[in-house]
């Protein structure tokens, strides 16, 4: 058995949770309507202004499950992350998740991977922490898809 902790954060969505590691969470903000793109996909919902940026605030749900019902609910709000990419334009994504985000230590031999066939390209992996389903984000293909969808680069 590892003794190995990983400190994540745990944030709610409609259905589901994602898993992200602690580290690239910048900040929780309460939802604001973010300001719409000219055009764009259903699940790119605006941007915001934060700190001097302006940052592209996403629905992961529907990025992942295009039939995947409204991400803004009363609990809603925005959850900051750092880009992991080279962009230079995308260095943070807001992504509307449901209600404060849980910190959650968790050890290596806890985390179980979910066995799929095919993964959508912005998710790498499906995993269960303690019987509860999560869903790990592939960083870098976020972090391009969001870039091209919000700024055409």
């Amino acid at each position: 058995m590892s003794d190995k902790e990983i400190r994540t954060i745990m944030a709610a969505l409609t259905e589901g949770h994602v898993l992200l590691p602690n580290s690239v969470v910048a900040e929780v903000l309460e939802f604001t309507a973010p300001e719409p793109f000219k055009e764009g996909p259903a699940w790119l919902l605006g941007e915001i202004a934060w700190h001097g940026w302006q940052v592209p605030v996403i629905s992961y749900q529907r990025l992942i499950d295009s039939k995947a019902g409204d991400a803004v609910t009363p609990k809603a709000r925005i959850l900051i992350i750092k880009t992991l990419g080279e962009s230079t334009q995308v260095n943070y994504i807001g992504l509307v998740i449901q209600g404060l985000p849980r910190l959650k230590k968790i050890k290596t031999d806890t985390l179980v991977e979910k066995q799929t066939e095919k993964l959508p390209k912005a998710l790498f992996s499906k995993v269960s922490i303690d019987d509860l389903p999560a869903l790990i984000p592939e960083m870098g293909y976020l972090t391009r898809i969001v870039e091209q969808a919000a700024y055409g680069n």
